[in-house]
């Protein structure tokens, strides 16, 4: 998948799951509330809240990997001798004949090898995109929206670790959450196509 259909197949989750917070909301609002809904609208709230950032850390984890497989098509596609990039790597201390390679370089980091790394906290987020060789804090739109992701993930950090009763979360913030994460994936999504593309 390119970065678009990535960007598109979690902007589609996050409007499916909007869908679902109306169609909750609409069974507590109305004349005859649904007792269900109604006696359990913490739980749909933080449920809801902790599916909006698994969904964002599943986007991270896609979007992140989209890049590590165009460098490594590009490293492959130019043929660079691994033992000479490890030479460069350990210089000046010596290379000794079990570190070497008789093959071209790539890169060896699969979608797995990202889960330790990926999460929905922008903090994290930008040191994973750093180590995938984009700098995310030089991006205006991601440092403008950084602050408020962080705050919605720090709700939902408290609900997970602390059992916070999510009381001060109404289904309306929910909805406003998801168009602030769709936003902040917009950014990310462009800036890794401008990667992609050098």
């Amino acid at each position: 998948m390119n970065e678009q259909e990535i960007h598109q197949k979690h902007v589609k989750l996050l409007q499916e799951l909007k869908l679902i917070i109306n169609k909750t909301c609409a069974r507590v609002i109305c004349s005859e509330p649904d007792i269900l809904f109604e006696e359990n609208i913490i739980f749909f709230t933080k449920s809801f809240l902790i599916s909006i950032c698994t969904y964002l850390e599943s986007y991270l984890k896609d979007i992140a990997f989209s890049h590590i497989n165009v460098v490594n098509d590009r490293l492959v596609n130019i043929s660079i001798p691994y033992n000479l990039i490890k030479w460069n790597i350990l210089y000046p201390k010596e290379i000794t004949d079990r570190d070497l390679k008789f093959e071209n370089m790539k890169i060896s980091i699969k979608a797995k090898d990202l889960d330790d790394h990926i999460s929905a906290s922008p903090h994290r987020t930008e040191s994973l995109f750093k180590k995938i060789g984009i700098d995310l804090t030089t991006v205006d739109g991601f440092l403008i929206k950084r602050e408020l992701i962080k705050t919605i993930v720090l709700k939902r950090n408290n609900i997970i670790h602390h059992n916070d009763n999510a009381n001060d979360i109404s289904m309306i913030d929910l909805i406003l959450y998801i168009d602030y994460f769709i936003e902040y994936m917009e950014i990310i999504t462009q800036v890794v196509k401008i990667e992609n593309a050098k």
